[in-house]
């Protein structure tokens, strides 16, 4: 059984936030943009490529807190959102599936920007623990913007809705883990500590609040590629 650490937080909108942010979009540029310069490079090979640095991460992230005294049931599952969507990721580079990559988009986007925005390391920031959450919570962004530039993604429609049912569906299997191990995957159990704007009230009902906020995310995410096969409509007619 390990220790369990206590969460620690960046202020968002601080000097080293930007300085984070920064430098996690600048990587994500930089590795969005190596197919187009290196005409050698065999996309499959760049697409597991990818995929084997997300992994990488994982069991470096796992290993170290196990190493440390840090992992447990509680802290280390692969249960969170992000985690669960990171999982996705590594699947989809290696065998893409249109309704993987709609799940990638939406979850990888919601959670990705707000886990960005309002960080919140669960397991402290010391160590690998810092460098593995811009990974894992970045790499959620670069896969989407990858996906989009290099696979041509486009969401089918009414794939917001589905996606907001596979959320449901997540939603229900995580609470009864939550239930078994006494864990708070998804902050479903209690609500996270860090001072996000979206997190009202107290149980169950900053909840309901959150859901309401991802049928928001989702829609607006969606709503891009309805305009543009709009408009890619009236120019045909």
């Amino acid at each position: 059984m390990g220790k369990i650490h206590a969460p620690e937080f960046i202020t968002p909108f601080s000097f080293f936030w930007w300085e984070c942010i920064l430098i996690v979009a600048l990587i994500i540029i930089v590795i969005v943009r190596i197919p187009f310069h290196w005409k050698n490079l065999k996309r499959r090979n760049y697409d597991l490529f990818i995929a084997s640095i997300l992994i990488l991460n994982n069991i470096a992230e796992n290993w170290y807190n196990y190493s440390i005294g840090y992992w447990t049931l509680q802290q280390n599952l692969p249960a969170h959102l992000c985690n669960i969507t990171n999982i996705l990721c590594i699947v989809l580079l290696i065998n893409y599936k249109q309704w993987i990559a709609e799940l990638v988009y939406y979850w990888g986007l919601a959670g990705g920007i707000q886990s960005l925005l309002t960080p919140e390391f669960t397991i402290g920031m010391g160590g690998f623990n810092f460098y593995s959450y811009f990974i894992t919570h970045g790499g959620l962004i670069l896969v989407v913007v990858y996906m989009i530039v290099h696979f041509e993604f486009t969401p089918r429609p009414k794939s917001w809705f589905w996606a907001l049912g596979y959320t449901q569906l997540l939603a229900m299997a995580v609470g009864l883990l939550n239930y078994f191990v006494n864990a708070n995957y998804m902050y479903l159990s209690h609500k996270p500590e860090v001072d996000n704007p979206f997190v009202i009230g107290d149980w169950p009902y900053y909840i309901l609040i959150l859901e309401a906020v991802a049928l928001l995310h989702f829609i607006v995410f969606y709503l891009p590629f309805y305009w543009s096969q709009k408009r890619k409509m009236a120019k045909i007619m």
